[in-house]
């Protein structure tokens, strides 16, 4: 029975302090292969990836990592850009596995993120409608 002043009340929920690290790790890691992988269309333009959040599975295994495409000049889809990660996937995973030393190498799900995406539309929508 828990009282009214009882510590466990007042208990904030720890995240797994290892998930943490090995998400840190993962995000730091594959940031590092997309700034040296050349993610281009059949135009030849450049892909500007940026990885917002990795989320980890309790055991380590899955991570999934949502991305955001900040390469507006070429005006690609998300569906064309998971195509041309698609397309180098098996090399971002050799390398991947290469620097990131663990026993299970988590396998890699990409995911883009609208929510941010939605969010930074309705901050342009606000800032105009403030402007006189």
């Amino acid at each position: 029975m828990i009282r009214q002043n009882d510590l466990k009340l007042f208990k904030v929920p720890r995240k797994n302090s290892r998930i943490e690290k090995l998400t840190q790790l993962i995000k730091k890691t594959l940031g590092e292969i997309f700034l040296n992988q050349d993610f281009r269309d059949s135009e030849g333009n450049n892909l500007l990836i940026f990885i917002d959040e990795v989320v980890l599975s309790k055991d380590g295994k899955i991570a999934t990592v949502f991305l955001t495409n900040f390469s507006k000049q070429n005006n690609l889809s998300e569906n064309q850009s998971l195509r041309l990660i698609d397309d180098n996937l098996i090399k971002v995973k050799k390398e991947f596995s290469e620097k990131i030393v663990l026993r299970y190498t988590p396998k890699l799900k990409f995911r883009f993120d609208y929510l941010r995406k939605k969010s930074f539309e309705i901050d342009k929508i606000i800032d105009d409608l403030s402007r006189p």
